[in-house]
């Protein structure tokens, strides 16, 4: 029965995959083709830097707490979705690409870098063997190539406006946190665990 729901709840984690893949490949390239005609060459630095330090801190906290930030990640999930909505919402209104970018990049370095170590989790709770992981991760590269070369044609061939293409990317940020909002709760309804967690 598990292995039914970890391989259900594994496909839902490549179809969310293939759909904000989509939208972000037809939408934030383009995107940040315009935040770098106006945004000095310090944010750019600035966002290297935060990236970084982000990364660095969060990873680290995933690797010492994991079990204690995961039973909390439904919350960062809501939190990001909350955050993408004020962040597109008020580019949408007052169009100032450099308050977006600044904002874009703290979003990123703090919330979506525990969204990222939080779905590394999700990966190995539904593909639980070293067998389903590597046909998970496998698969995941060949969906978003696919979508990727999919919102790539849909972008050069519809020339959306740059308030669409804003939209079209907080619709792939939004889509994909509903996804991993369900994904997660199954998990923990299931009681889904790796092998690892099986053999602590």
């Amino acid at each position: 029965m598990s292995r039914d729901i970890c391989k259900r709840l594994s496909n839902l984690m490549l179809i969310s995959a293939f759909i904000s893949t989509l939208f972000y490949s037809a939408s934030y390239p383009y995107i940040y083709a315009e935040l770098m005609k106006v945004v000095p060459t310090f944010y750019i630095s600035l966002e290297q830097l935060l990236a970084c330090i982000g990364t660095l801190l969060i990873c680290s906290m995933w690797n010492k707490y994991s079990d204690i930030l995961f039973k909390h990640y439904a919350k960062i999930l809501v939190v990001e979705i909350i955050a993408d909505v004020y962040l597109f919402a008020d580019v949408l209104i007052r169009n100032d690409l450099k308050f977006y970018f600044l904002l874009n990049i703290l979003i990123y370095s703090i919330i979506t870098k525990h969204i990222a170590c939080g779905g590394t989790k999700m990966r190995a709770r539904v593909n639980p063997t070293e067998k389903t992981r590597e046909k998970y991760d496998n698969n995941l590269s060949i969906v978003c190539s696919v979508a990727t070369l999919l919102g790539i044609g849909l972008e050069t061939i519809l020339s959306p406006k740059l308030t669409t293409l804003f939209i079209l990317a907080l619709i792939g940020n939004t889509i994909d946190n509903f996804f991993y909002l369900y994904i997660y709760r199954q998990i923990i309804k299931n009681n889904l665990k790796s092998e690892d967690d099986e053999n602590e």
